[in-house]
């Protein structure tokens, strides 16, 4: 009975998912590229790899129709194109000859695993709007007086509202995520209070001064900043900080919003250091391997350097235009687990990753 009724399981899904949708899509494409005497061989392959390009347009093409529109299509096709061997498989070449119009044509027929490459297309969405919500966490400077942090963190919670409002994408900041924060906001509140007298009537006037600061999560570094001073009268001082933050966060909006899409710009591909440690790799000879995969087949890495191995664990040194999950992003596509390995991450602590592979 078991046997009868994992049959018809089975049954079920063949009929659901045809086995061309389970194994893959199989495409056939032509390539096609000119010759010179006796360079032949050069022309086939550029005419291959041309093939290979058009048979995983093909499948990007009938995919992308069949899922959901995507933004900025060209851009994520074009990455997707430049790594075929990430997706194609069982390559056949069926059909090759050299034509007299002086061309090598190659007609090939693959598979194309459309899972993985549906996968990396949210990932690759996924990156793109990074550029579009910038990724921000606010938090309070640890320096701001006691008293003043019910205003202060009301204070945030305004300002989270502005920014999402704006088209901001606001996280609850948490230090084992700060790493993965594009940016953070640091609110300062600061109040300084005097007596002053009008036709013999004393008054207090109180200032109320209200800075946000853009840092790097790596470094610390203030690389924007936007302050207002409000001054308000009163003998309330709590009400008096209440209502001034308020009309401070009002004050700053528009410059630090500016300031904010302006350093998201500039630093969302900016160059840095990023130190990787890798486990469990079995050789000195893969661990140089590894890091010239990093050099050549990773987009962004600008430099990569193997500074230590022992043990089975090998540390690198790469200059990175991105953040370290950008990096970690790339690694965790299917393409690239297909081609060279699986990547488990263990911890991301600013600008440190530590993974372990399979």
């Amino acid at each position: 009975m078991k046997i009868k009724f994992l049959f018809f399981i089975f049954f079920i899904l063949f009929l659901l998912f045809p086995s061309g949708l389970i194994a893959g899509k199989i495409v056939t494409a032509k390539g096609i590229s000119f010759f010179e005497t006796g360079r032949e061989l050069i022309a086939r392959d550029k005419a291959i790899d041309e093939a290979k390009r058009a048979a995983l347009e093909q499948a990007i093409g009938s995919t992308v129709e069949s899922q959901t529109t995507v933004e900025n299509f060209t851009v994520i096709k074009d990455q997707i194109l430049s790594r075929t061997a990430g997706y194609l498989k069982n390559i056949k070449v069926i059909e090759e000859k050299k034509t007299g119009m002086g061309t090598y044509e190659v007609l090939i027929e693959a598979e194309v695993e459309t899972s993985a490459m549906i996968e990396d297309l949210d990932r690759f969405k996924k990156v793109l709007s990074w550029q579009k919500n910038p990724r921000l966490s606010i938090i309070i400077d640890h320096d701001t007086d006691k008293s003043y942090l019910p205003a202060a963190q009301k204070s945030a919670a305004l300002l989270t509202d502005k920014l999402k409002q704006g088209g901001f994408t606001v996280y609850k900041h948490t230090k084992d995520k700060e790493s993965r924060m594009g940016l953070l906001v640091g609110l300062s509140l600061e109040l300084s209070s005097k007596q002053s007298s009008y036709q013999n009537i004393s008054l207090s006037v109180n200032e109320i001064s209200l800075s946000a600061n853009i840092y790097r999560p790596d470094d610390g570094e203030i690389i924007g900043t936007a302050t207002a001073v409000k001054s308000l009268p009163g003998e309330n001082k709590l009400k008096v900080l209440d209502d001034g933050a308020k009309q401070c966060i009002d004050l700053i909006w528009t410059d630090l919003r500016s300031k904010l899409i302006k350093v998201w710009e500039k630093e969302l591909y900016s160059e840095r250091e990023i130190n990787i440690i890798i486990k469990k790799i079995p050789s000195h000879a893969r661990a140089l391997e590894i890091s010239n995969i990093f050099k050549s087949d990773v987009s962004g890495i600008l430099e990569s350097n193997l500074a230590n191995f022992k043990n089975g664990s090998a540390e690198f040194n790469v200059k990175y235009k991105g953040w370290p999950e950008h990096l970690l992003n790339e690694m965790q596509m299917s393409y690239f687990k297909n081609k060279y390995f699986k990547p488990a991450v263990e911890s991301v602590e600013k600008n440190r990753i530590i993974i372990s592979i399979d």
